[in-house]
């Protein structure tokens, strides 16, 4: 029997007794069988919450620990992903204590005013099976067992009390598919399916959401592209691909690369979102050294790290694609129309120093305060507005790429 196993801490007792570990597995014949016990087998298609609550019998209204959380969809689409739900550390009296975990449809599990998942709170389970009792408000899968001090795992086998409210949750008139290439930041040029580069990238899109005063992308948020059969050619572009279900975006769509060879900060590159069909985006590779050189150019550090709020690094490219030299950079709060504060500017030299008033022959530049979501354009006398958006994502950095028109003065 195929099982995902997630840990979680349990508050020590005097005698040190050991934190046990979350077991999950699925349920066979004869009572709420799932399709199969192999998690890889069992097909998880939708948006899916999971409920986790444990509790002591004595006391069921005021549990230790009540999580309600999304569970972060793998590549296949299938049960193991439950493995990859995080649990929070609350401390859990360590005593004989009740361990219910259930999961919902998306679809089903509203939000309160400080956008929380509100699981149900009163699902009732049978005393013979350990499944859910098959009335509202069941969940699509769900068990439970008990906890006693000293037990070393907590196995909760999930019976299937309706997996398909999950996997009809999302139907295909709400599937977008969304193809994705990768540029190298210094060439312009796509990377290649045959490149070691490509080898190493995680490519996935999402929406930078406001969190306290910063924006993040986290995990739960992104979607993972998978990387696409480009045929036999050496030169051809690699390509990553998926149909996602119930793609939800605000203002923005943002392709997320990760270069996990390099152990770089991952990149993003943002633009508008749009209602077209099927979404063609590109996204944006820097190598290491780039990556070096920038960090470099802002810190005085000879190791600099990276700033944990973001940065936003911008690059002017002329019609041949070579960097372009010259060219002022204005934010979005540069704008008549615009109410934010104006953002600031720098520009990389030659020499790997910040400055100047317009881009260097290196065509980048570096802004360390915009916050997401500021538009950056490039124009002037005899020449077309060019846009683009970007600034801070805590812990990425966000690429602006601006192709000058050609001056027609």
């Amino acid at each position: 029997m195929t099982r995902a196993a997630i840990a979680f801490g349990l508050a020590a007792a005097a005698c040190n007794t050991p934190a046990p570990s979350l077991r999950l597995s699925l349920a066979g014949p004869p009572s709420q069988a799932c399709p199969d016990v192999d998690c890889s087998k069992v097909q998880m298609k939708c948006p899916t919450v999971m409920s986790i609550r444990v509790l002591d019998p004595a006391d069921p209204s005021a549990p230790p620990l009540h999580q309600c959380v999304y569970v972060p969809q793998n590549l296949h689409h299938d049960m193991c992903a439950l493995a990859g739900v995080g649990l929070a550390s609350d401390p859990i009296p360590v005593r004989d204590m009740e361990v219910q975990i259930a999961l919902y449809p998306k679809t089903l599990i509203p939000m309160n005013a400080d956008d929380e998942l509100q699981c149900p709170a009163n699902v009732e389970y049978s005393a013979s099976t350990g499944f859910p009792v098959e009335q509202a408000p069941a969940p699509a899968l769900g068990g439970h067992a008990f906890y006693h001090p000293g037990d070393e795992f907590v196995d909760v086998t999930l019976g299937c009390t309706d997996l398909d409210a999950i996997n009809r949750s999302c139907d295909v008139d709400s599937q977008v598919t969304v193809t994705a290439t990768v540029d190298e930041f210094d060439s312009r040029f796509p990377v290649s399916a045959s490149s070691t580069t490509a080898a190493g990238l995680r490519v996935s899109v999402g929406e930078p959401r406001s969190q306290g005063s910063s924006f993040v992308l986290n995990p739960r948020d992104a979607y993972d592209l998978a990387a696409a059969d480009v045929g036999p050619g050496g030169g051809a572009t690699a390509t990553w691909v998926a149909d996602i279900q119930n793609l939800e975006l605000n203002k923005y769509i943002c392709v997320e690369v990760l270069d996990e060879n390099a152990q770089t900060p991952a990149v993003l590159q943002c633009r508008l979102a749009s209602a077209s069909q099927p979404l063609n985006l590109t996204g944006v590779w820097i190598s290491r050294q780039t990556v070096a050189n920038i960090l470099q150019s802002i810190s005085s550090d000879p190791w600099p790290m990276f700033p944990a709020e973001g940065l936003t690094v911008g690059l002017v490219i002329d019609e041949g694609l070579s960097p372009a030299s010259g060219i002022v950079v204005t934010s979005s709060a540069d704008h008549p129309d615009s109410l934010g504060t104006p953002s600031t500017v720098k520009y990389l030299a030659k020499d790997g120093v910040l400055g100047g008033n317009a881009t260097s022959p290196l065509g980048i530049f570096v802004s360390r305060d915009a916050p997401f979501g500021t538009q950056f354009s490039v124009g002037g006398p005899g020449r077309q507005t060019v846009v683009g958006y970007g600034g801070l994502v805590a812990g990425k950095i966000t690429v602006v790429i601006l192709a000058a028109a050609p001056s027609t003065l």
